[in-house]
């Protein structure tokens, strides 16, 4: 008698990092899979950059599915895909186009053609996503404004920025309090896959000026597509450390 090669599916019970309803979760990419994030990837957890007493420190993880985790219940999950990822697919797509096109060594400019409210919703989702304390969830006005795609009423205190990204080392962070000695105490989080890497502030300055604050994009309608011109910096990612970023002081003096 053979045994069988079928694998089961992982099953997961926990709280959907949306909604917050306990339930069976689905495997999340960030980004999504059409966004370039299709293939295996190394990862490095807590275990593999923090915890010395465990066995894997220092060592990587293999994501066979890329990066990501399970952390939305089928119906999030299922009507933020019909909702957000295709135009924010688009809006990779055309930003991995125009990156490959750019020849300025420390700043990238490109032409849109795209649906920002849809592209800055499913950002949002993604740190909320990645926020594994379930901080970003819980802040004021964050489930309404992504479990209603009309909504227009993004969540106050935050802001989003985003750079361009060309680098191998990737960087998945949850909300965290960074102590910056320049503005104190820091809420922070940090996504980057390349082209583009997002950065999230509650009610805190972004780590450097160079960013493009594309919070704006929720200005327009959901669904309305919009032509314009984006302009970020290179920024460099070499470690985990959130917020840094290996050629931002020769960037500053340029």
């Amino acid at each position: 008698m053979m045994a069988s090669t079928k694998h089961k599916r992982k099953e997961v019970l926990k709280n959907c990092s949306l909604c917050g309803k306990a339930g069976v979760l689905s495997f999340e990419h960030l980004p999504p899979r059409c966004a370039f994030n299709n293939t295996a990837i190394l990862v490095q957890g807590h275990e593999e950059l923090i915890d010395k007493e465990s066995s894997t420190y220092g060592k990587f993880r293999r994501s066979q599915r890329g990066f990501g985790k399970y952390a939305l219940c089928e119906s999030c999950n299922n009507n933020t895909g019909n909702w957000y990822v295709n135009d924010f697919c688009k809006f990779t797509k055309q930003g991995m186009a125009n990156l490959k096109a750019n020849t300025h060594p420390q700043y990238f400019q490109g032409d849109f053609a795209i649906k920002p409210q849809n592209v800055i919703k499913q950002i949002l989702l993604m740190f909320t996503v990645a926020d594994s304390s379930g901080v970003i969830s819980n802040l004021p006005g964050v489930r309404e404004y992504l479990l209603d795609r009309r909504s227009m009423k993004f969540p106050e205190g935050i802001r989003i920025y985003a750079y361009s990204n060309a680098s191998v080392q990737k960087r998945m962070i949850g909300y965290c309090v960074v102590y910056d000695p320049r503005y104190g105490f820091c809420r922070w989080s940090e996504i980057n896959f390349r082209p583009f890497g997002y950065f999230f502030t509650y009610q805190s300055p972004p780590p450097n000026n160079l960013m493009a604050d594309i919070t704006g994009f929720s200005l327009v309608s959901y669904d309305r597509e919009v032509s314009l011109k984006l302009k970020t910096a290179y920024l460099n990612v070499e470690n985990m450390v959130i917020g840094h970023y290996s050629n931002v002081k020769f960037v500053d003096e340029e």
